[in-house]
């Protein structure tokens, strides 16, 4: 008990007017409106901070400690995500980029503040720059000449297949991170400057980008839409990050846009604070149409999203879509993603990008 009430005052006097014998009391009235005794969120808190410890010394988040951390979202409404948000930017601070290097251009620090400003306030930005269209098309390529695995209702693991854009064997067919990092254009993309500038601004602290992805979504079986997150839901594998989303076919309203309700990354319903998929029914209960945004756009767009919020992969009518994605985080404390492999030989750019800020990479692997 002196632990959690260590730790909550150390965390949460940003939140409070004035520091308290036991803050703890405070969060857990945040708790009992969700139905959890205060006896379960101390024991939440407990399991968090050993988990913690373990996570330090191992290199792993226990399993027990991942599902309290996702627990104490709900049962604080995110407070809880918040507070650890405030003391990364005490031990990690932003670093200044030198964003003339990017991929993107003459970006300048005014329009990552704003960009920043944006995701505060909305959750989401769709930004008017655009990847250009010739590593569009390379990634395309590459992702129809590599292979990965279809998201499918069987037990047993699936195996390792191309994307036939022409017979589709599933809603979702997505690939392994280490094969992705192959690739020298996606060692210069995850490695891009003006993405890491706009989530330190966002997150308020020097990021660890702990996840990249590709997959392709396609037409068919409904039973498997929450498996392919077609479904409302939030994510919480680590206490704060941002994800960047970039659509490589062209996407509308009938292929699979990002669908994201509009401010639900901060405070949400309490009768919608649950771990599990929602349908568009249950979210309009307590969100207005107008709230909830399709995010379409042609090849190249890009997106920042706080996936904290409620959002979805919107059911697909017609053809396909193949997205990209990176994700930047707090730590690796969390969700157990799989290091990513680096091929002994990397661009020379990703190779300095590495030097530069080993934090960042931490969950990248020489082989």
């Amino acid at each position: 008990m002196s632990s959690c009430v260590g730790l909550a005052n150390v965390l949460f006097p940003p939140l409070f007017k004035k520091k308290v014998s036991n803050p703890l009391s405070k969060m857990s009235r945040w708790a009992k409106r969700t139905q959890l005794s205060t006896r379960e969120f101390i024991s939440d808190t407990s399991s968090v901070l050993s988990g913690y410890r373990e996570f330090k010394r191992d290199g792993a988040t226990p399993e027990t400690a991942y599902l309290s951390m996702r627990r104490l979202y709900r049962t604080t409404n995110g407070r809880f995500n918040d507070a650890v948000g405030l003391l990364c930017k005490t031990i990690h601070r932003k670093r200044t980029a030198s964003l003339p290097e990017s991929l993107f251009g003459d970006a300048t620090n005014l329009e990552v503040k704003q960009i920043g400003a944006c995701l505060k306030k909305d959750g989401f930005y769709k930004f008017p720059r655009q990847i250009p269209r010739e590593l569009c098309d390379h990634l395309l390529d590459f992702s129809l000449k590599s292979t990965g695995t279809s998201v499918s209702l069987e037990s047993s693991p699936p195996a390792e297949t191309r994307f036939d854009r022409a017979n589709p064997k599933s809603v979702r067919h997505q690939f392994n991170s280490s094969t992705l990092f192959e690739d020298e254009s996606i060692q210069q993309l995850c490695t891009d400057p003006y993405l890491h500038a706009v989530a330190a601004e966002y997150l308020g602290f020097n990021p660890v980008l702990d996840l990249l992805s590709m997959w392709w979504s396609a037409p068919g079986d409904t039973a498997l839409q929450s498996r392919a997150a077609q479904l409302y839901h939030f994510d919480m594998d680590r206490f704060k990050f941002i994800k960047f989303f970039i659509y490589l076919t062209d996407v509308d309203t009938n292929n699979g846009p990002h669908c994201y309700v509009r401010g639900s990354h901060t405070r949400k319903p309490v009768a919608l604070l649950k771990d599990q998929r929602l349908t568009d029914g249950e979210i309009l209960e307590h969100y207005a149409p107008n709230e909830l945004v399709e995010l379409t756009g042609p090849t190249g767009t890009l997106l920042a999203v706080d996936t904290r919020g409620f959002h979805k992969g919107k059911p697909l009518l017609e053809r396909d879509r193949l997205i990209f994605q990176i994700q930047f985080s707090d730590s690796l404390f969390g969700q157990n993603y799989p290091p990513v492999s680096v091929p002994r030989e990397i661009s020379v750019t990703a190779s300095k990008r590495f030097s530069e800020n080993p934090r960042c990479y931490a969950n990248f692997e020489t082989s």
